[in-house]
């Protein structure tokens, strides 16, 4: 990170540490203005059957519906249509259905995702199908793998259907030893590192340690000091698809930000980047050099972790194309997850999302955004690798 850059980032955190945090966002008159707003929204989309004069505004309610985890009174007519005209419609929208069904269908509509996987030429919407049916179902697994084989030749070396194929392999099961050879690994770099540990079921929040440039884990009043964060996508689709869930692996933390999206909010962002989204000179901080391999990939860890696949899901995930999942706050209304396991978090679309909480007045409550960004100036921390563990 360039000293300009740094000047900056320090000013923003001496801005945000001395003055109380406000949004009007998070008011209480801004959330009902906004919930007003998407309802009518969505009604008035739903009203009508999807048709491509109107694909653009579908897409939209969809997302609106799935930020708010709300169905509409149309909704079955409308995606049964929509789901039996799948060929009419244009590649964005046809993901954008299935996403849509995915998060809040998602043992809704498996007659129509059956017949539409025996079609299904495109590698993402295949991979994405093949799920679907697969959550609570793996008697489909047989089939799945056979019309994998037939439809796809050379799906080994296609990322997405290589990291749904691992995703099938028996479970592996991480060890303390392991674990271990992770920090001691990490201690010889004489670098700093993440680890953020995530539970295989994403409603259970994870939380984040940090490993100072000495080896030594961050401690507050005598404890591991741990941030607590979401790993999970409003989606719940899989690591490699776009807007699923935070894939596992090796990121590199490249610097920090302040967003201009009004569901992130004025905290601090940490920047992280996925394998192929930026070089990987760059990546490892001048360390590599060359293209992207899975041979390198495994350089960013010890020989023990060299077989375990799921860390691998990170790799494929950027070789697929997927990008922008850095850490962040979050100003999105908590009372659209009232009901789910993972509340008072809110889901993303695939980023390390961190607890933040505001009073009805605007206010910030608690952060742990501002607390991990805080930190990290504390220790002048600006670049680091990350390691995201499921265990």
């Amino acid at each position: 990170m360039s000293k300009l850059l740094v000047t900056l980032f320090v000013a923003i955190l001496t801005c945000s540490c001395h003055k109380q945090i406000t949004n009007s966002f998070t008011q209480k008159s801004e959330r009902e203005r906004f919930i007003a707003e998407k309802t009518h929204f969505i009604d008035s989309v739903f009203q009508y059957l999807p048709e491509i004069r109107n694909e653009k505004k579908y897409q939209s309610a969809f997302w609106a519906s799935e930020l708010m985890l709300r169905k509409s009174k149309s909704d079955s007519s409308n995606l049964n249509y929509a789901l039996a005209h799948f060929d009419d419609y244009s590649v964005r929208f046809k993901q954008s259905l299935l996403q849509h069904i995915f998060t809040l269908y998602p043992f809704a509509f498996k007659s129509h995702v059956d017949s539409l996987l025996q079609l299904e030429s495109d590698n993402k919407r295949f991979a994405l199908m093949a799920n679907y049916l697969i959550r609570r179902d793996s008697s489909k697994l047989d089939m799945i793998k056979s019309l994998m084989n037939k439809k796809f030749s050379n799906w080994n070396e296609n990322p997405i259907l290589k990291a749904f194929s691992d995703g099938l392999l028996p479970v592996q099961r991480l060890t303390k030893l392991q674990l271990d050879d992770l920090y001691t690994f990490r201690k010889k770099s004489n670098e700093v590192s993440f680890f953020v540990f995530i539970n295989k079921n994403r409603d259970i929040p994870g939380y984040l340690i940090v490993q100072n440039r000495n080896g030594k884990i961050l401690t507050e009043k005598g404890d591991t000091l741990k941030f607590r964060l979401l790993a999970r996508s409003v989606t719940n689709m899989p690591e490699y698809i776009t807007n699923g869930n935070t894939p596992q692996g090796v990121y590199s933390i490249q610097g920090f930000s302040v967003s201009d999206n009004v569901f992130i909010g004025k905290s601090p962002t940490v920047i992280s980047t996925l394998p192929f989204e930026t070089l990987l000179a760059d990546f490892s901080f001048g360390k590599m050099n060359g293209d992207w391999t899975l041979d390198k990939y495994n350089q960013f860890y010890p020989e023990s972790w060299k077989n375990y696949v799921p860390k691998n899901k990170a790799f494929y995930a950027g070789k697929a194309g997927r990008g922008e999942i850095i850490l962040h706050g979050t100003t999105i209304d908590t009372d659209f997850y009232k009901t789910q396991n993972y509340y008072p978090f809110t889901p993303s679309l695939g980023c390390l999302c961190l607890l933040e909480r505001w009073n009805n007045d605007g206010s910030l409550i608690e952060s742990e955004q501002l607390r991990l960004v805080k930190t990290l100036k504390k220790n002048r921390i600006t670049r680091a690798l990350m390691y995201v563990i499921e265990l």
